[in-house]
């Protein structure tokens, strides 16, 4: 037996052999290309990669496309170097230039690649032109990434994706898509790969820097509802993120970044195709001591008036990470992700919102006061096609632990009686400083999923059919609660009285969708049914349903659609009896009615592309808290129109979006007249960049929020709430960025947020509004291997 498997080993090393030799060979002979271009020698250059072409594999290949491409504009032949410059995006769709690429390149590949040829996969669970996709879909690319400057994901969406604005939630990044938000981000789904992020507890996915962005190829965003492909927690978006290959990195990229309020930032991207096998590996991490601003007593709105500092932007104590990798072998695919962050509250908790003393508080598991959230995602997925026919599957396995470690108030104001602690078998009226609750918990869900695809055509009429099913086990592992003071001291550890409770739930899901064209028109409809099983053994079933239709032509498209989705509540709200947070087990899901029409035009005037959409939403049976009470109560209708457009003309590129959102009606939900509390009605982003020289970019950002609603929630004397509304006046906060490279190793790189220091509050799920960054910067050395 072990002679056979030596013979075995060495056969395959033999048969690599060859493999290896013409690799190193095809190498030789393109940097010799590269050598005879650099010199001047382009007639020699181009000869020996056309009489090579065929040779060369892998990320080799798209190295020779672009070197031909380069040679025919040095002989000034610009008709060729388009024919191979397409070639070459056709190998790599998401390349993006060299800095020390001829500046009629770069035009011509952004000509090419900004064009309606870009293809998204999220909209219809196939790739798909942007002219094709059934409703509003905005496309983030890695050169839009790195123009923007943006530290973190939110950053990110709220510059790029109209609809999308800051609300702030006092222990967590939170964001808001055409006025629906929550206690935290329950109510977008954000994926990796296609693979779901958000908690299958609390729903929440937190788009901080437990993502990291340079591993990024592409962001594809769905606006609107996404249940009929999705199901629950695609409730008003769809945010898919895509990883680079290993073909696109091919090689290393280390970033360095320091900046002010003890900002530490690294880096490391790595990517590698060798025949079949591709490998991309990301490692990320990112630490802030945070802004300190002072507030006094007149500053204070909460109940307590102890004066100090307040903490915005920290992530400290444990450093923020992700760590990760996405390997493929012909048609598998394996993926894990790790990932963690910890915010610090700027406030206190509930009605006190107050500076703490941060420092002063014990450590519990290595993490001082914060809300910290550590979680694993591993994903096996096998995709094939035979003829008209594919299919593909996935087994998937998440975990993930949350610490929730809140601080009451250091001091308690004079008239308040106290807190109502159990001590031995009665409860106790308990007076103290340093007052503070922690809860942990942890989770872990199995799931799998199986698409069955094919692809027909009868005469001019054609199209794709694709049904699929996914089934999940999640547990609620185990969950730890309790309650202390004099900052160091726990006085009780609560069981089943004051917890989240343990269990198990069930779900599983069907769902079928048709894209059928016929010349420029395309129909694009599915449904989608959701089966649940919860741990109290309550039986929730939903259907999910969506229709579009499409005109496509070769300048403009006009599109047309309807689509209903739902959120399950939380388990986290349905299984609590803590004191702060009891919805019940009768919590119902959300739903959201939306009906979007868009027009696009595509280069009516040169370089400009612009979208145009207007939609209806009516949200209904919204979870909405009465103290510490959740209630499916609330409903929401309104209309808006959103503006997307950006320009590619020469070294300069920009992007511009606009949003204006207007309330019908609502019940038990927070607005005020005809806006939302803490919306704007009218919000505008802009990120424009300019190439000085092949070396130098320059980009700058602004972000308008016209004058916001905002409220400050106080309890009477029946502990019941009382709103008194607050004015959050107009803003623009801007921004510039810029790069050097040297050459094509070294670059730098300076990042400027809200550049002129303005002060300025947001408000969202907390009891008030909450102070926002100043001036915060970041240096960047980034050096690529």
């Amino acid at each position: 037996m072990k002679r056979r498997l030596y013979l075995l080993y060495i056969i395959g090393v033999l048969c690599g052999i060859p493999a290896s030799a013409q690799e190193s060979n095809m190498r030789q002979v393109y940097e010799q290309a590269e050598e005879d271009y650099n010199i001047g020698r382009i007639d020699q250059a181009m000869t020996l990669l056309s009489d090579n072409l065929s040779n060369f594999q892998g990320a080799l290949k798209q190295s020779a496309y672009r070197l031909m491409a380069l040679c025919s504009l040095g002989q000034d032949n610009t008709q060729e170097a388009e024919a191979y410059a397409k070639e070459l995006l056709k190998a790599a769709p998401y390349y993006t230039p060299l800095p020390q690429d001829p500046i009629r390149f770069a035009d011509m590949i952004a000509r090419i690649k900004y064009g309606s040829t870009a293809t998204v996969t999220t909209a219809s669970s196939q790739a798909e032109s942007l002219d094709e996709v059934p409703v509003p879909v905005t496309l983030i690319t890695e050169d839009m990434i790195r123009a923007s400057g943006a530290r973190h994901l939110k950053e990110l969406l709220v510059l790029y994706v109209p609809g999308m604005t800051n609300v702030e939630c006092n222990e967590e990044m939170n964001i808001a898509m055409r006025g629906i938000y929550s206690s935290g981000q329950e109510k977008i789904l954000i994926m990796l790969n296609g693979h779901r992020l958000n908690s299958y507890s609390t729903n929440v996915a937190r788009p901080d820097f437990s993502i990291s962005l340079e591993k990024i190829r592409q962001i594809e965003v769905l606006r609107g509802p996404a249940s009929s492909l999705y199901g629950g927690v695609a409730l008003t978006a769809v945010v898919n993120i895509i990883t680079k290959s290993g073909a696109d990195v091919d090689g290393l990229q280390v970033r360095g970044s320091v900046g002010n309020y003890g900002q530490l930032s690294g880096s490391a991207v790595f990517g590698k195709r060798y025949l079949d096998f591709d490998l991309m590996a990301w490692a990320n991490i990112y630490k802030s001591d945070g802004e300190k601003y002072y507030l006094g007593e007149e500053d204070i709105l909460g109940a307590s008036i102890t004066p100090g500092d307040v903490r915005i932007g920290a992530f400290n104590q444990q450093p923020s990470y992700d760590i990760g990798f996405v390997l493929g072998w012909k048609n598998l695919r394996f993926m894990h992700n790790s990932s963690s962050s910890k915010t610090v509250a700027p406030y206190s908790m509930s009605y006190f919102f107050s500076p703490y003393s941060y420092d002063k508080y014990m450590t519990f598991d290595n993490n001082a006061p914060g809300y910290a959230v550590t979680s694993h995602h591993s994903e096996l997925q096998y995709a094939n096609e035979w003829g008209p026919f594919s299919l593909s599957g996935a087994l998937n396995y998440d975990t993930e632990s949350n610490i929730r470690y809140q601080i009451a108030t250091d001091r308690l104001p004079e008239f308040f009686p106290g807190f109502l602690i159990p001590v031995g078998t009665q409860d106790t009226v308990f007076v103290s400083d340093g007052v503070f609750q922690i809860h942990k918990w942890h989770e872990q869900n199995l799931s799998g999923r199986l698409q069955l695809g094919y692809q027909y055509a009868w005469g001019s009429h054609h199209g794709h059919l694709l049904a699929g099913a996914e089934y999940h086990r999640f547990e609620l592992t185990d969950s730890y609660y309790a309650e202390g003071a004099n900052y160091d001291e726990i006085l009780v550890t609560y069981d089943e009285s004051k917890n989240l409770l343990p269990g198990k739930e069930y779900f599983a899901d069907g769902f079928l969708q048709l894209k059928h064209q016929w010349n420029r028109f395309i129909l694009n409809a599915g449904f989608r049914y959701d089966y649940k099983l919860r741990s109290n053994d309550m039986k929730i079933e939903e259907w999910s349903p969506r229709v579009a239709l499409i005109y496509a032509h070769p300048k403009w498209n006009a599109k047309l659609s309807y689509s209903k989705s739902f959120v399950d509540a939380p388990y986290f709200y349905r299984n609590n009896t803590l004191d702060t947070t009891m919805g019940g087990e009768g919590l119902l899901s959300e739903y959201l009615d939306s009906w979007q029409f868009s027009f696009v035009g595509n280069n009516f005037v040169n370089g400009l592309k612009f979208e145009l959409t207007a939609f209806y939403n009516n949200a209904t049976n919204l979870v909405h808290p009465e103290g510490m009470f959740y209630y499916n109560s609330g409903a929401m209708k309104s209309i808006g129109l959103e503006l997307s457009a950006n320009c590619r003309l020469n070294r300069f590129t920009a992007d511009l979006n606009l949003t204006w959102q207007h309330l019908i009606s609502s019940e038990d939900y927070k607005t005020a007249g005809q806006t939302i509390y803490n919306i704007p009605r009218l919000s505008a982003n802009l990120m424009a960049s300019y190439r000085l020289t092949p070396k130098c970019r320059l980009s700058a950002t602004a972000n308008y929020m016209s004058r916001q609603t905002s409220t400050l929630e106080m309890p009477d004397e029946d502990s019941n709430p009382i709103y008194f509304e607050m004015d959050i006046p107009a803003r623009i906060i801007c921004g510039i960025n810029g790069t050097y490279a040297f050459n094509k190793t070294v670059e730098l790189g300076l990042r400027t947020f809200n550049l002129f220091g303005k002060r300025y509050m947001q408000g969202g799920t907390s009891i008030g509004p909450i102070q926002q960054q100043g001036f915060w910067m970041l240096a960047d050395l980034t050096i690529t291997i």
